[in-house]
């Protein structure tokens, strides 16, 4: 995967607008420029993997997010991301969401838009809000924390 670069998988997206599924994990040089071109031209997308991703930042999820709406899953494990978007509660259909191994310290409140049922995975993040501990237990018990915490303010 060391071959493939933002310029060919710009290609690839330009080129391919019915593209359901983009598997780039490891592919260590890609950036926000490849991420942000599959977004604006591939709104079949169903499931983009970039694990390992690491030059990928916050930003090109927030992409993918404003145009990818059919997404069901997403996995960006051991990008090194700080945050995860803000409208990430736009991906209604998302049912799998795999962000272990970032640096993520706390989630949007949006989170708690994704579908009850979509499977969660933050391990290895210093998580705080909500901690990892209610994390894991998926959108639920994210809502419950988020509720109680407005409760007490």
């Amino acid at each position: 995967c060391q071959k493939l670069t933002d310029a060919s998988i710009t290609a690839v997206a330009e080129k391919c607008a019915n593209l359901t599924e983009l598997n780039a994990a490891g592919c260590s040089n890609l950036t926000d420029v490849s991420i942000a071109a599959v977004a604006a031209n591939c709104p079949k997308l169903v499931t983009l993997d970039v694990r390992a991703c690491r030059k990928l930042t916050d930003a090109s999820l927030a992409d993918v997010a404003d145009n990818c709406a059919n997404l069901t899953e997403l996995k960006v494990a051991s990008c090194e991301l700080t945050a995860l978007p803000a409208n990430i509660g736009k991906l209604s259909r998302l049912r799998i969401l795999v962000a272990s191994g970032n640096r993520l310290r706390e989630l949007p409140r949006s989170i708690v838009e994704l579908d009850a049922s979509c499977d969660l995975c933050f391990l290895n993040n210093p998580l705080q809000t909500p901690p990892l501990d209610i994390a894991e237990h998926g959108i639920p018990a994210i809502k419950l924390y988020f509720e109680e915490l407005d409760d007490t303010a």
